[in-house]
């Protein structure tokens, strides 16, 4: 949504007779007839009188005022430290445990412990599912 007071340029609290002195402002500067052919000055014209438009009627502006405090209160705050804890996608808090047993099982050994569950995947002897050394030699033509 554009920001109407940025682009007449007043303060939210302006008067209706500053909106007024801002928009006659803007207009005459950004007019298509001052500026034929360009492209900016005209989206920027179409952009305040869009803005003039909302701001001087006081239902309209009240509404715009009002979806603006709104919509303001929905966006994604700063984390702070005590936020930045690890969550799954709902929302929960991530049990690593669980994942220790998959671990052991792709690499051979149980990082809690240190002991060894399959030995031929920690010694190097068995191939790891994921190296892609063939693959990548046989593209490049190499070894």
């Amino acid at each position: 949504m554009n920001e109407y007071y940025r682009s007449l340029g007043v303060q939210p609290g302006a008067t209706a007779e500053e909106l007024k002195k801002a928009y006659r402002g803007l207009a005459k500067k950004y007019h298509p007839d001052l500026h034929p052919g360009d492209k900016e000055a005209e989206a920027r014209f179409k952009e305040i009188n869009e803005a003039y438009e909302t701001l001087s009627d006081p239902q309209k502006r009240k509404e715009y005022d009002e979806k603006q405090r709104t919509t303001q209160g929905r966006e994604p705050q700063k984390k702070s430290a005590s936020s930045a804890r690890t969550r799954t996608p709902t929302g929960g808090p991530v049990d690593f445990s669980q994942m220790q047993g998959g671990f052991a099982q792709f690499f051979g050994f149980d990082p809690a412990t240190g002991k060894v569950v399959d030995e031929e995947k920690v010694s190097g002897k068995k191939k790891n599912p994921l190296d892609t050394t063939d693959l990548f030699e046989r593209f490049m033509g190499f070894k």
